[in-house]
């Protein structure tokens, strides 16, 4: 696959698809980091060959970004779409991985460079197609490097992630400019303020979308809290406690007595991919919301024994 095919598809399928950037390579290679490993140099004919001691041949493209560019949600759309093989890394532990379809890792900022899994990464380069998703630098020669950059959303996404959440194209039209210069684009900031904002009387709207530019500290903590206060109550206990949960699916919540309505409050809880129909709190959210609605200790280890005794 060719470099700017590959980097086209990624964002294709998410709906992402942006003008190329004149600066994108310099910008990628700063963020990116050292492009040397251990056996790994990239072949400079075409640049877009990798070996690996000299015998590998399969491409390697990586994702970096911080938390709340959208990596996970983007690799899970294009993984699905393309028939690709996704693993979330949330152990540490990297699984048995085959030689025949692409193979996304996603989490790997979590593997210590030194650690053996890591080092099972690099048997992988150059023999398997791999995309290799993490919040900081990624040690491996790539044929194309996507960063904070290529994930934001254009001002029309923007509008159409307000637009689903208000269920109103008028309304999303005239806030939509807004929202995207005080969020930059950011996915995470543009997800929590829609569904914020969709939990507003319509003539309130506005007003408080303008006060996000007084805000005072982190935009994303700010959200969470606005979100988590527009909620009704059963809404909010039901999350208060999710968020101390690893994910579970709608019979496991209904035995727990969490809620009857697993899939009712994106952003914060969202399906798992590969969980077969469990929900959870995204990883990112769930310290904020821990400290936004703490759970006293001896009602979260009840949660914890009921949970594990299921």
């Amino acid at each position: 696959m060719a470099n700017l095919e590959r980097a086209a598809d990624l964002n294709r399928e998410a709906g992402r698809e942006r003008e190329a950037d004149p600066s994108r390579e310099a910008d990628l290679k700063r963020e990116a980091g050292p492009e040397r490993e251990a056996g790994l140099e990239r072949e400079r004919d075409g640049g877009s060959v990798l070996v690996e001691g000299g015998r590998g041949v399969q491409p390697v493209v990586v994702v970096v970004a911080g938390s709340g560019a959208g990596k996970s949600t983007l690799l899970q759309q294009w993984a699905e779409a393309r028939g690709a093989v996704l693993v979330q890394l949330e152990d540490g532990r990297v699984p048995a991985v085959g030689t025949g379809a692409v193979t996304v890792l996603d989490g790997v900022e979590r593997l210590a460079v030194d650690g053996p899994e890591w080092r099972s990464i690099v048997k992988l380069v150059g023999v398997v197609p791999l995309v290799l998703s993490g919040r900081e630098p990624i040690p491996v020669a790539a044929v194309d490097r996507l960063g904070a950059g290529h994930l934001e959303f254009a001002e029309d996404e923007t509008y159409q992630v307000l637009a689903a959440a208000l269920a109103d194209a008028a309304g999303a039209d005239r806030l939509a400019p807004d929202l995207h210069l005080l969020t930059g684009g950011w996915p995470a900031l543009v997800g929590l303020a829609a569904a914020w904002l969709a939990r507003l009387p319509v003539a309130e709207r506005g007003a408080s979308l303008r006060q996000l530019a007084r805000v005072d500290g982190p935009l994303r903590d700010h959200l969470v809290g606005v979100l988590l206060q527009a909620l009704h109550h059963d809404e909010r206990e039901f999350v208060r406690r999710l968020a101390h949960l690893p994910a579970i699916d709608a019979a496991t919540a209904d035995a727990l007595d969490l809620t009857e309505d697993l899939g009712g409050l994106p952003p914060i809880v969202l399906p798992v991919y590969g969980k077969g129909g469990r929900y959870g709190v995204p990883e990112p959210l769930r310290k904020t919301i821990q400290q936004r609605l703490p759970l006293a200790e001896q009602e979260r280890r009840a949660l914890l024994e009921a949970f594990q005794g299921m």
